[in-house]
Parts: structure tokens; C-alpha cells; sequence
């Protein structure tokens, strides 16, 4: 299975995925399934960190040496992306421009979007496929 992490599980997964459920860690963990994360991540993770609501571990580049460590992929941003997230802008769902741009990401290249966000549910008309988790 292609999936996509979210920001969160990224940040816990770079401080040792304590809080991150058994099950998803098994997910995640398993070499037949092929993960991603987003370029969005990325810039939020450059975003926040600046202005300290979160804190990583080292720079950006650590954190892009993580990724490359956990064998991810690193998910461009697309035209098709961005055409995407116009059609799922109309509804106003989701308040987090991040994250509507990774259920975009997730429904244009068919990912599973692997997120602990109890909204996403609401994507799944858009043809959202997903795995909600739940932080121990």
C-alpha cells in the first residue's frame, strides 16, 4: 500500500514514536508498504519551528535525514495538487491549510493518508482513503 504520513506522525515518529499506536507502528514498519511524506510537511515543520509551537530535533536537515533513514518518500507538490485542493476549498471542511493540502496530495495520487485528525472522514466523498490513529 502507497500511503502518506501526517505532520504529527512525522514530529512523533522523529522523537522515537512513543505516543504512535502499536498498530500503525506495525503499519508503518512494514517493508511491503511504500511511504511518503509531503513537501507540505516539510513547510509546516519549517513554519512552526520559527515560531516555536514545535520543537525538532536539530534542523530541517535532520529531519529530511529521518525521512531518508525511514526509507519515505518525499512527496512533491503538484499543478494537479493544487487543482485538487481548489475543488476541496469549496467546502470549507478543514480550517488547516496543511492539511487540506495533504488530503489533496493523498486523493490525486491515491494515497492512504495515515493522520490522527478526526475530519478527514469527511473527505471521504472526494474518494479519501485513510487510517485514523489515536496518540497513546
Amino acid at each position: 500500500m502507497n500511503y502518506l504520513i501526517d505532520t504529527q506522525f512525522l514530529l512523533h515518529n522523529l522523537n522515537g514514536g512513543h505516543k504512535l499506536p502499536n498498530e500503525i507502528l506495525d503499519f508503518f514498519f512494514d517493508y511491503n508498504n511504500i511511504g511518503h511524506v509531503s513537501v507540505v510537511s516539510l513547510h509546516e515543520i519549517v513554519i512552526k519551528n520559527a515560531k516555536n509551537q514545535i520543537i525538532i530535533p536539530g534542523s530541517l536537515s535532520n529531519v529530511i535525514t529521518h525521512i531518508k533513514e525511514e526509507n519515505l518518500g518525499i512527496l512533491p507538490i503538484n499543478l494537479h495538487h493544487i487543482i485538487r485542493l481548489e475543488t476541496l476549498e469549496r467546502e470549507s471542511i478543514h480550517k488547516d491549510p496543511f492539511d487540506r493540502l495533504l488530503i489533496a496530495q493523498c486523493i490525486e495520487d491515491r494515497l492512504t493518508f495515515i493522520t490522527s485528525d478526526g475530519k478527514v472522514k469527511l473527505y471521504e466523498k472526494y474518494g479519501l482513503d485513510y487510517i485514523q490513529y489515536e496518540l497513546n
